[in-house]
This record gives C-alpha cells, sequence and structure tokens, in this order.
C-alpha cells in the first residue's frame, strides 16, 4: 500500500455512494475542545479560552505574540486546528502581566474565557473535541441512516486523516528525505515529518487488520487499550471476558505507534505488526534515530453522543464528541464520500 492509496472501508467494498461537501464556508465545521478540568485561577499561566474564524493554531500564537510583545515560546496549546473552521481552544500564555482581553479581539478572535493556572497547557492535554458539521450538497443519501446506526454498534477503524500527511500526503517524503540526510527542517517542520512517518505505519498495520477482519475483534497476543485512556495491557488469549469487554467497547485492540523498543504484543498479532513494520525498514529506522519510543493507539473509534438532522434539503448536520488525537474525517469517510469545497 502506498502513501497515496486510499485506506480500506471496514464495512464497504467500496466508498459511499452518499456524496457531499464539507467546508463549504468556516460555520459549517465547528470544533471545541473540552479541557476536562478547570484552571485553579491563579498561577502564572493564562488561560484563554479563544473562538477562532479561519485562522489556524500557528498563525494564532504568532499573532497573540506580537500583540503581547513576548516569545512564541512563552504560548503552549493543547492541540492544533484546522483554519477553515469555527474552532474553540484553550492557549495558556506565560506571563506576570493582566493581559487586556480586548486587545486580543479582532473580527477573527474572540475571548471566550479568561484565567489563571499554575501549569503550562501541554499538547493533548485536552480530554475530548466536540464537532459540529454540516455536509452540503448531500446526493443518494440512502445510507446514511444504516450507516450512522453501523458506526454506533461498531465504531469505525481509527485511522489518522490525511491532514496528518500534509498537502498531497508530500509529509511522508519530507520524511524519508530526512532520515536519508538529504533534508533539512525547523524543529516545527521535523515534529510534522516524524508525526506524518510514524502515523503513515500505523495505518498500514491498521488497513491490513481491515483486510483481515479483525481491527475490531482482535487477536492472540493482543496488546487492548483502555478506553479513552493511553493504558494498555498485554493479553495472551482472547478469553470469553475480554471479548464481552470488547463488545462493550471498555476497551480496544491496538496497533503500534514506532519508535525505540520492543513489541509490546506477542503471537498472531505480534506477527502481523511485525510483517508489517518490516515492509518500511527507512522509516522504522528513522523513527528510531530521532528517539521516539514505542507507543500504542487504539484500532476502533467509537464517536460519543452521535446526533444527525437535515436542517435544509440536501443537507446533513453531524455533531458527535471524539477523544484527544482521533479525526472527524475518520468518522464521515465511512459514511458519505466528501466532495471538498477548499
Amino acid at each position: 500500500m502506498s502513501e497515496t492509496t486510499i485506506l480500506p472501508y471496514w464495512a464497504l467494498v467500496q466508498e459511499p455512494k452518499a456524496r457531499g461537501s464539507i467546508k463549504s464556508s468556516p460555520e459549517d465545521f465547528r470544533v471545541e475542545e473540552v479541557l476536562g478540568f478547570k484552571p485553579a485561577g491563579s498561577g502564572e499561566h493564562v488561560y484563554l479560552f479563544i473562538e477562532k474564524r479561519d485562522v489556524n493554531t500557528q498563525d494564532l500564537i504568532k499573532s497573540l505574540a506580537r500583540q503581547l510583545h513576548i516569545h512564541v515560546q512563552h504560548i503552549s496549546y493543547a492541540g492544533l486546528k484546522d483554519k477553515n473552521a469555527v474552532t474553540r481552544q484553550w492557549i495558556s500564555v506565560y506571563t506576570a502581566k493582566d493581559i487586556d482581553i480586548a486587545e486580543l479581539e479582532s473580527p477573527e478572535i474572540k475571548i471566550l474565557e479568561s484565567s489563571r493556572h499554575g501549569r503550562k497547557l501541554k499538547r493533548g492535554a485536552h480530554q475530548a473535541n466536540r464537532f459540529d458539521i454540516v455536509i452540503r450538497n448531500l446526493s443518494d443519501t440512502g445510507g446514511i441512516k444504516q450507516g450512522i446506526e453501523r458506526v454506533l454498534r461498531h465504531g469505525v477503524p481509527n485511522y489518522y486523516g490525511e491532514q496528518r500527511f500534509g498537502k498531497s500526503g508530500n509529509n511522508i517524503e519530507k520524511a524519508r528525505a530526512l532520515f536519508a540526510g538529504i533534508n533539512t527542517a525547523s524543529r516545527h517542520q521535523r515534529g510534522l515529518y516524524l508525526s506524518a512517518a510514524r502515523s503513515f505505519l500505523f495505518n498500514e498495520v491498521l488497513s491490513e487488520r481491515v483486510r483481515q477482519k479483525n481491527w475490531a475483534t482482535g487477536l492472540q497476543g493482543e496488546v487492548m487499550m483502555l478506553d479513552g485512556s493511553n493504558s494498555f495491557f498485554k493479553s495472551a488469549e482472547l478469553d470469553e471476558q475480554l471479548r464481552e469487554r470488547l463488545a462493550r467497547f471498555d476497551i480496544h485492540p491496538s496497533a503500534p505507534l514506532w519508535g525505540t523498543g520492543a513489541l509490546s504484543s506477542s503471537g498472531a498479532a505480534f506477527a502481523l505488526e511485525s510483517s508489517m513494520m518490516n515492509r518500511y525498514p527507512d522509516i522504522t529506522q528513522g523513527l528510531e534515530f530521532f528517539g521516539l519510543r514505542q507507543q500504542r493507539r487504539a484500532t476502533r473509534l467509537v464517536p460519543q453522543s452521535l446526533r444527525f438532522e437535515y436542517p435544509e434539503d440536501n443537507s446533513l448536520r453531524l455533531s458527535f464528541l471524539l477523544p484527544v488525537g482521533t479525526f472527524a474525517t475518520t468518522i464521515l469517510r465511512e459514511l458519505i464520500t466528501i466532495r471538498r469545497s477548499v
């Protein structure tokens, strides 16, 4: 499977017949971070809950740094958010000074909340992301309701979305050039390339598991992830208790996020993962060289509080909650073939 190959659909032989457009306007794609805790109200970091329209996270941080006359390294965030959307996200600013909220606002940026806290925000510190998405120009909508019911019953393969890989998937080749020593990159770019390479390997393993139809049911020697957590445990055999926990989404099978160290899996799961990793020695060795460590990621994604309605003719509105690090487009692709407006 190449970087540009379409990832296999788990319940369908081919892409969904229903077609529609997303991001016809920023208001059609709304994302809100769910922090999961309340700032303490005191401390050396100012937490700002910001709504922005058609502004990506990096540009937001640069703008705040200029206005506050501080270095960008003194501003932290929990997650990156798309530009062509209306997004609400938390930002922390390391400063002893009071911040004049009004001076930071513009037609594109609004400050919804402000408080202090003792620690800066770290990547992935928020609990979840809430999505509200309008899909327009729908055609052949007959299978959408059945698809939504299928997603609720079984979840979907937890692929990394295409935005992880850059324009036309170019970040994979840039990572390979970095590993070969023929490409230089800034610290930020290097992080993007390493993340893309790691995500590519994960998608490769998951694609094979979708083809083998064991992405949700598990394998002998499986490493199980606890739902809503980065915690995992090894399972030598799939006994009745584990199957029951899998069925109620308490646990999920997993696949490796490559780095230094040994695979945690054994048996059939280890054989599958090793076979897939051996296909890409330049990527696995490159990730190890840059010091990334072995981690795990669930192979199944189950949206929470999934709702849908038809606000007007030829339009569908979907709302749902997803864990940190997962992608709304991973849900959408199992329901609708997307015609992108941007």
